[in-house]
């Protein structure tokens, strides 16, 4: 029986995919920017740190601009991210999740201040019993540790879980888990 529903953030809960891609566009040098198909199909789901990384094997962006890049990134996605409105049938999706009794929870690759701004303004926070950011593993998705400590945090097993995913990151850490999973395209897939 199911009594946990951990969700991902970013393309979950929230259509953050074209935040993340315009704010790293944004933060980074015009030689170094990406296409949002490079973006969907190569750097979705990572943090911004692996990101650089990637550019830099891939289109040799200087190592020492990645702290500077970071710092930029973090900026224009919160910014970004103040902006957010509810979607009000994920709103009243949370709503019927708390009153048929689940605990719910978010695991999200983004740092800990980016989940608690884009819960909040999205006016999820109130319902999530457990929040895991990237800041509170040392292992981010695809490993499975953020959703093992947040099963750990609630006391249920993993088979007591139902994740819901959208990257293959986190669908590997999903899967590696051993919980129950299901992928979702966008917000919008949570509603139908």
């Amino acid at each position: 029986m199911i009594k946990l529903v951990l969700f991902d953030l970013d393309g979950v809960l929230i259509d953050a995919k074209e935040i993340h891609y315009q704010a790293l566009n944004e933060a980074l040098p015009k030689d170094y920017q990406i296409s949002r198909t490079e973006h969907i199909n190569i750097y979705d789901g990572k943090k911004t740190t692996e990101k650089l990384e990637m550019l830099t094997e891939r289109k040799s962006l200087p190592e020492n601009l990645h702290q500077q890049i970071s710092v930029q990134k973090q900026k224009k996605t919160m910014t970004l991210l103040s902006q957010l409105k509810p979607i009000a049938e994920i709103v009243s999706l949370f709503k019927e999740l708390e009153k048929q009794g689940y605990t719910i929870g978010v695991c999200s690759n983004s740092i800990r201040r980016t989940v608690l701004t884009a819960l909040a303004k999205s006016k999820l926070i109130e319902y999530c019993s457990v929040i895991i950011s990237n800041e509170d593993v040392k292992n981010s998705k695809p490993h499975p540790e953020m959703y093992w400590k947040a099963m750990s945090v609630m006391g249920v097993l993993p088979e007591e879980t139902l994740i819901v995913e959208d990257s293959p990151p986190g669908l590997l850490a999903a899967a590696r888990s051993r919980a129950k999973y299901i992928r979702v395209d966008n917000p919008y897939d949570l509603t139908r």
